[in-house]
């Protein structure tokens, strides 16, 4: 007897080999045809030039590239002289090239030299994350225990990051693109068990109604008929896993339904907006974004003027445009042009306190100091908590032929809003009105709220929400697919409460149905497990040892399986076990990780004229993803079987491990 149940026991643990290599097979194919490796892969509609550093060039420009090598303190002086000069915060293409001549200055083993060209490189684009980076790894190299040095220039860093309009968007992206499909690919694998989990027991309760009536073998069919309509309408594999999880709705737990539902949401929407976003990105609309960034952070070039120009001779009414120009003009020196731009912008914006402040500017420009003195107080009327306005009213109130009280009031005030704004350009000696004065740019903060408008739309978000549902997804009827899928969903939860569905035993895996309605643990289990172990009716000693053998065979079973999908897929093993929550969560980190390691230079690729190596920067990620990988993987190995079977004497009893 005992051999024949060793027999079994054998047979029954290579059919769960054979189910979790075969269930590898369809997540890998899944996943694979997912990714674009067994299709034609769709490709990104996003323009290399949006996040490039890269300028057209100047005819102006009185420093060359080719000759940068051999600059000295002193000509890099004149170049950041010659910054201020402009007007200009940030000369992207030089503090590129630097960075490079940094990094090459640390291979050849000069530290001091690797930190002088990136802090040079920091003082000609303060604005940018990349320079802090570098100087913190020059400073690395030359002391590297230096810490109080090192890590406020990694801090500058990330602040820039997220303070810089063009970094910042490149990173929200990436991390959105990232976080998107590692959710999408984890609800495939969910969705992937969920069929291999229950499928079986959809078509054994086909198999076990199947009669020669009419009537029988007519509903039978049409359950047979119903498992290939994602054939029929031609979904794609992410719709087609959500109809058949859909279709099992009776047969699933409760968390599982609240998961088929959390992935019917995100089947619609992640899709949705990434499409929608990475085709906003190449769009003219965000085009000129990049333009209103360049204008005013970088060095503006007549390419850039001219686009604006043109977007402007099609749309009249937009004051940021309006202020750019105004703002290049000013810089240029023409203040009449300059000046006719501010008031169209003031016009079409009346609260546009940055608009009020730089007309005062160029009033100063012209000399003028009574009409300076009238825009700047306008700004502050505006918005009182600017200090860049009071210290322009300051250097306005000092342009005229008599001492006032005002003009010291108004210094007074603009050091206790920012001080270290004052001491900065107090300490500046130039008569240049690019320097003697504050002009103010378009923030990031006000690029954003344009990239969103112009992304939504003027329908507005909850039309953008609305318009998901009727999205293109790749079937034959592609508009009646959303509304197919609720229909669907609302019909199967209803027949499913009036209809009595077969579930799986969680004990000994045996094909029954949901009779016993107590603890939530022991709402599934057969009426012989619970007639035995948890009522401890007495029976047949035979009959016990076989169901024993029965319990111990399926838990050595689930957890083979579990455990043998674990070395390839971090979390499969907790749904597979009924840990639906858990178990998606682990997923997700992983394929995050994954996908983090594969994009370590960013799903966009910019064509900079600097693109720092990501050696060091994929080390990092390969061991995060090897620490999280044996953490899941002893955290599995330290299960036990969820039931288990003890025995004292001729009695056993039933305990669940948590």
């Amino acid at each position: 007897m005992r051999g024949r149940f060793e027999e079994v026991g054998d047979r029954q643990e290579r059919t769960a080999l054979k189910k979790a290599i075969f269930l590898l097979v369809v997540i890998l194919f899944s996943l694979l045809y997912y990714g674009g490796v067994l299709t034609k892969p769709e490709t990104l509609p996003i323009s290399k030039e949006f996040f490039s550093a890269e300028t057209s060039p100047v005819p102006d420009r009185s420093w060359d590239l080719k000759k940068s090598s051999s600059y000295g303190q002193r000509e890099l002086e004149q170049v950041y002289q010659l910054k201020l000069d402009r007007g200009i915060k940030s000369f992207p293409a030089l503090s590129f090239f630097l960075i490079r001549e940094a990094e090459q200055a640390r291979k050849t083993g000069n530290g001091d030299q690797a930190v002088e060209l990136a802090s040079y490189a920091v003082k000609l684009s303060p604005d940018l994350p990349q320079p802090y980076f570098e100087l913190s790894r020059a400073l690395w190299y030359q002391k590297p225990f230096y810490l109080h040095q090192i890590l406020p220039q990694v801090f500058n860093g990330e602040v820039a990051l997220f303070r810089h309009f063009l970094s910042s968007l490149g990173f929200f992206y990436n991390l959105f693109y990232i976080l998107s499909n590692a959710i999408l690919m984890s609800f495939i694998v969910f969705g992937l068990v969920i069929l291999v989990k229950y499928l079986s027991l959809y078509l054994y309760e086909v198999r076990k109604n199947l009669t020669q009536e009419v009537t029988s073998l007519l509903v039978n069919g049409v359950k047979l008929f119903v498992l290939f309509l994602p054939f029929l309408f031609r979904l794609d594999i992410l719709w087609a896993i959500l109809y058949w999880c859909i279709l099992l709705w009776g047969y699933v737990t409760k968390r599982e339904r609240q998961l088929i539902l959390i992935f019917l949401i995100v089947l619609v929407y992640f899709p949705f907006f990434l499409r929608s976003s990475t085709a906003f990105l190449n769009s003219p609309s965000s085009g000129i974004i990049l333009d209103l960034s360049r204008a005013n952070h970088e060095e503006g070039d007549l390419a850039v003027e001219q686009r604006l120009k043109a977007w402007l001779s099609n749309r009249p009414d937009d004051e940021d445009v309006l202020f750019t120009l105004g703002l290049l003009e000013k810089r240029q020196g023409h203040y009449a042009q300059a000046e006719e731009y501010y008031q169209r912008a003031q016009q079409q914006s009346p609260r546009f306190s940055h608009a009020f402040s730089n007309l005062g500017n160029v009033y100063l420009g012209k000399k003028q100091p009574d009409l300076a003195i009238d825009a700047y107080e306008q700004a502050i009327r505006v918005n009182p908590g600017e200090a860049a306005y009071y210290y322009n009213l300051y250097r306005a109130h000092s342009q005229e032929t008599y001492l006032s009280k005002r003009s010291d009031k108004a210094f007074q005030r603009a050091r206790q809003l920012d001080s270290g704004l004052v001491d900065y350009y107090s300490g500046i000696d130039s008569p240049n009105m690019n320097r003697f004065v504050i002009d103010e740019t378009l923030g990031t903060h006000r690029l954003w709220n344009r990239f969103m408008n112009q992304f939504i739309g003027r329908e507005g978000f909850l039309f953008r929400l609305f318009k998901a549902w009727f999205e293109a997804i790749p079937s034959r009827i592609s508009f009646l697919v959303p509304i197919l899928f609720l229909g669907f969903l609302i019909g199967i939860s209803k027949y499913s409460r009036a209809k009595r569905f077969l579930t799986r035993c969680p004990m000994c895996g045996s094909p029954t149905y949901r009779f016993y309605l107590g603890a939530p643990d022991q709402e599934f289990i057969c009426f012989n497990c619970h007639r035995i172990y948890v009522q401890k009716e007495k029976t047949h000693p035979t009959m016990m040892e076989k169901k024993s053998k029965q319990i111990q065979q399926f838990q050595k079973q689930n957890d083979l399986i579990g455990r043998f999908l674990s070395f390839f897929f971090t979390g499969i093993g907790d749904l597979w076990r009924g840990n639906a929550f858990t178990g998606l969560l682990f997923l997700i980190v992983f394929f995050a990780l994954i996908l983090r390691l594969v994009y370590v230079q960013g799903v966009i690729s910019a064509s900079m004229l600097y693109s720092s190596p990501a050696y060091w920067t994929s080390g990092v990620w390969g061991l995060l993803l090897l620490f999280f990988y044996f953490f899941s993987l002893r955290r599995v190995y330290r299960f036990k079987p969820k039931y288990e079977t003890k025995s004292d004497g001729s009695s056993r009893s039933v305990s669940r491990n948590a």
